[in-house]
């Protein structure tokens, strides 16, 4: 198991792919997947976080030139299929999805057989809804435990960047966003956390140096 990153544009918004031997996921597909290096590779899922324009800008392209499914919450579809709620008609040419999206729901866990993949790859794959940024981001935790070596790897998307948290005046809420944290900083200290944009962290680095993993965020005494 591998995990790679790809920055996009501007805003350095990060396509991440996930390698299991020969197969592949995306997380957040908005880099040409000609830059990706996934010619050996056989593509199993592309999971959206959330529907800002962003993180989804190649999910049609790599849907269709892998002939992959294409995964978001359920309540997030319609914001990828409508370029003025996913952002993209105020900066630049409109675009919304095409392609079919299966819907995921909070705590549905996926296995290698929801995906037609060889039993002998052992993971699983966790839905947890955490809106605040939007009112349909998830986070998404690839799980290992049978693997030697680093075990769960969290991707956050716009929800938690390391030291800080995502903003919540692009169609999200505040509220949601003390609850989505709080239910982050209840995993175990050791959980990697890919964030949408900037550095890779954990769960335990987060509890100690941002200042939106207290009690008091979560308790709504600030």
């Amino acid at each position: 198991m591998d995990v790679r990153v790809y920055p996009f544009g501007p805003l350095q918004a990060s396509l991440y792919v996930v390698t299991i031997g020969n197969d592949a996921f995306i997380i957040d597909p908005c880099v040409s997947l000609d830059l990706l290096g996934l010619e050996d590779y056989d593509v199993k899922g592309i999971i959206c976080t959330h529907a800002h324009y962003d993180h989804i800008i190649e999910a049609d392209n790599i849907a269709r030139r892998t002939k992959s499914i294409l995964l978001a919450y359920v309540d997030e579809i319609p914001l990828m299929k409508d370029s003025i709620r996913n952002g993209s008609a105020r900066m630049f040419l409109p675009f919304a999805v095409e392609s079919p999206v299966v819907a995921l729901r909070d705590g549905e866990v996926l296995t290698p057989r929801d995906f037609m993949m060889n039993d002998d790859a052992k993971f699983s794959i966790t839905v947890f809804h955490t809106p605040g940024h939007t009112h349909g981001s998830i986070s998404v935790l690839f799980d290992f435990s049978e693997e030697p070596g680093k075990k769960k790897h969290l991707f956050t998307g716009d929800t938690v960047f390391a030291g800080s948290i995502g903003r919540t005046n692009l169609g999200g809420d505040m509220n949601e966003m003390r609850k989505s944290i709080a239910k982050i900083a209840a995993m175990e200290d050791d959980v990697i956390i890919y964030p949408g944009h900037g550095d890779i962290t954990t769960v335990g680095a987060e509890k100690r140096h941002n200042p939106f993993f207290t009690a008091a965020f979560y308790n709504n005494i600030i």
